[in-house]
């Protein structure tokens, strides 16, 4: 009988793994707990809206090349963006615009994020540099996701290196603009179907061994030659496997508002100042982001932020609040030490997800790229590409 592999997990990094699998010609089966796909990547109906919108507003850059190729491979949406970004002072209602050669630091500053010594957080390099209010504090959160005084500065400058490696297009950024679930993870689930992979729903694991899946509702008896790929967060892979893989995470706020009338923002406009950081619009819903989110935010002082650049006055709109709790790891030294690689004790098992050992934080990319390695291993074929 043909070798199967099993993902387990429905999110970004276990469609990546399935959509790998399934482009080289493998038999594949998809196991999801929930009654759809995308994980913390996908889009609902919200009623008190009455309009579509994404769980988190994302936007891929130009150097996630794993994303981008994805993308490209399932015919996904995606809509670019002028390779900056522009920034406004919530005080004083200053703005300022950011390209890769066009940076509002001086070269020390710049060379001292890009070349941090081993060991030292984002503050400790950068914290009293001149630029770090407006430059370096608001870039750490929207690429760690964890406050610079905490977050690791070798892992920001990675990242910083690729933007600045890839060029005048390093900033370029790409929007889905019909939703993630509309634009990315509904192509990658017809390319699926296409292929012959089967997507089973409401499939919880709850036991695993060499041998056999255990579900809530059924069990799965695996031939000699079958993978797994558990693409699912740490703490449902220690329910599963018994480890211990108890990480610090941080929380991401989206606030979606929905406005009388469309409004046109040509890009995400980064925020200082205030509380809000980002600011999404599609249409008529304008979504904030807050990058590691205390654990409660008032939507009505958002609104009094954001109403005045959207000249949207008056009172507070209809609005959602969404808060994604373990939206990633903590991004400081010792919890990405402790990242763990894709391989289990169990023969023939691997992990895919955006919090093992990787080159990037926790991010699309880094989700992508994991369900890519693990089908690679998974299979013993390292020439598959989602480039």
């Amino acid at each position: 009988m043909k070798r199967c592999l099993h993902v387990v997990g429905a999110g970004l990094a276990g469609l990546a793994a399935a959509w790998a699998a399934t482009k080289a010609g493998h038999r594949v089966i998809l196991h999801e707990a929930a009654g759809h796909a995308g994980g913390r990547c996908r889009s609902f109906a919200d009623p008190k809206l009455d309009r579509v919108v994404d769980n988190g507003s994302h936007m891929v850059l130009e150097i996630n090349r794993a994303v981008l190729g994805l993308a490209h491979q399932v015919g996904a949406t995606l809509s670019p963006l002028p390779p900056r970004i522009d920034f406004m002072d919530l005080q004083d209602g200053q703005r300022w615009r950011v390209s890769p050669f066009r940076l509002p630091v001086g070269w020390r500053e710049a060379l001292a994020a890009l070349v941090p010594d081993d060991g030292r957080t984002v503050f400790q390099v950068l914290g009293h540099a001149a630029g770090f209010r407006r430059f370096w504090h608001p870039l750490c959160l929207a690429l760690l996701n964890t406050p610079p005084q905490i977050a690791c500065a070798t892992l920001f400058a990675r990242v910083l290196r690729k933007i600045v490696l890839a060029g005048p297009k390093g900033l370029r950024g790409h929007l889905f603009p019909s939703g993630l679930s509309a634009d990315l993870v509904e192509p990658i689930l017809a390319r699926l179907r296409q292929g012959g992979t089967e997507i089973r729903f409401h499939q919880r694991l709850i036991a695993i061994c060499q041998h056999r899946l255990t579900f809530d509702q059924a069990i799965e008896t695996l031939g000699v030659d079958d993978r797994v790929v558990l693409a699912l967060p740490p703490w449902a892979v220690d329910d599963v496997l018994g480890t211990d893989h108890r990480f610090p995470t941080e929380t991401i706020a989206n606030i979606h508002f929905r406005l009388p009338l469309p409004v046109r923002l040509d890009a995400p406009l980064g925020l200082v100042g205030g509380q809000a950081q980002w600011l999404f619009v599609r249409d008529d819903v304008a979504s904030v982001t807050i990058s590691s989110a205390p654990s409660h935010v008032e939507a009505a002082s958002l609104w009094a932020e954001i109403a005045p650049i959207l000249a949207c006055p008056g009172p507070l709109p209809a609005h959602r609040v969404i808060m994604e709790r373990r939206a990633t790891l903590r991004h400081d030294g010792a919890t990405l030490a402790r990242r763990p690689g894709p391989t289990t004790e169990i023969p023939g098992v691997f992990l895919a997800g955006d919090w093992l050992a990787s080159p990037w934080p926790c991010t699309l990319e880094s989700a992508v790229s994991s369900g890519l390695a693990a089908a690679r291993l998974a299979l013993g074929r390292d020439d598959l590409r989602f480039s």
